[in-house]
């Protein structure tokens, strides 16, 4: 008896292939975005406060990122969070803060310059003040905001170009120093824009210092991004998304005058001013996210002020900036 055989589609796999064609007739079911905790620095500063802009405008949310911003005085702070783990990247901290975290091998790692140059950094005193310059500050006290930040490194390599001793002291952010400065508590105060523009203005104030005028500054990065070691190697994919995020907000940030009117209205500044803080002291170059710039400086200040016990070694100065531009690709 010949049989047939016939291709036989029966009730449960006729009914397995009618769902699954109808499951891709519908839409996809949007992915929940990830949750990133965030911390940075000086609430109000431009370059700091970029990544609550491109939160605000939806940058990041087309990323998949829903990010968790704390702020804090930068330096120290930033860094101590990170190596705890109790936050997931920081935002601008101090590369001599960061050098010596990776010398005494902290779970931390560099993932982007944040700043280059100091072109958004000052030193002023009070109108009535003596000092007309750094060089009148042998046995004055001159502020930066936490030890390890880029106010340290900076205020330092300014007093020693300068040629004169000075006492350094960490005063905070720049609302707290210009109290402890218009008070006498301290002989120096610094700042960035937009604080203490307006008390100059007034006359009030003087601007005695600028970040570059130090020679090497202009070209070094003095804040750089950092993660925690088990972050990057667990969820590296968040980080690249965050770090593309990061870019783009950068990209829009100069492309036209929204970020600036965010930042007009968090200083409660006008769009001229916003703008002129922008375009000179944080020129977007400023801001590049690779590479580090002129990091033997960054080394030797580290070791002059006790932050390394030695220069690193070409392998270890490898190993600090292995994760430096790898997730802008």
């Amino acid at each position: 008896m010949n049989t047939e055989r016939k291709n036989w589609i029966g009730p449960t796999r006729r009914t397995a292939i009618a769902g699954g064609l109808a499951a891709g007739l519908m839409p996809r079911v949007a992915r929940a975005a990830d949750k990133m905790r965030i911390v940075s620095s000086q609430k109000g500063f431009w370059d700091t406060t970029l990544i609550l802009f491109g939160q605000q405008k939806g940058i990041f949310a087309d990323h998949k990122l829903d990010l968790d911003i704390i702020w804090s005085d930068g330096g120290s702070d930033i860094q101590q969070a990170v190596i705890t783990g109790s936050t997931d990247f920081g935002v601008a901290p101090g590369i001599l803060g960061a050098l010596s975290a990776f010398e005494k091998r902290a779970p931390i790692a560099v993932t982007n310059a944040a700043m280059t140059g100091s072109s958004d950094l000052f030193w002023y005193v009070r109108a009535e003040s003596p000092i007309r310059s750094l060089a009148d500050c042998n046995g004055k006290t001159i502020a930066f905001s936490r030890p390890g930040a880029s106010t340290e490194l900076i205020a330092s390599t300014l007093i020693d170009h300068a040629g004169v001793k000075a006492k350094l002291v960490g005063t905070g952010g720049p609302g707290a120093t210009l109290t402890q400065v218009m008070s006498g508590q301290i002989d120096v105060g610094w700042s960035a824009p937009t604080v203490g523009l307006a008390e100059e203005r007034a006359g009030k104030l003087r601007i005695i210092a600028r970040g570059n005028d130090a020679p090497g500054l202009a070209a070094q990065t003095v804040r750089v991004g950092m993660t925690n070691s088990r972050f990057l190697a667990e969820r590296s994919e968040l980080l690249a998304r965050l770090s593309k995020g990061m870019q783009q907000t950068i990209d829009w940030a100069y492309d036209g005058d929204e970020a600036l009117q965010m930042y007009a209205e968090l200083n409660r500044v006008d769009i001229a001013t916003a703008r002129q803080a922008r375009d000179t002291n944080y020129p977007k170059a400023a801001l590049a996210l690779a590479p580090i710039g002129n990091i033997e400086l960054s080394i030797a200040q580290a070791v002059r002020d006790k932050r390394l016990s030695k220069p690193l070694t070409p392998d270890q100065i490898k190993a600090f900036t292995a994760n430096v531009g790898r997730f802008l690709a």
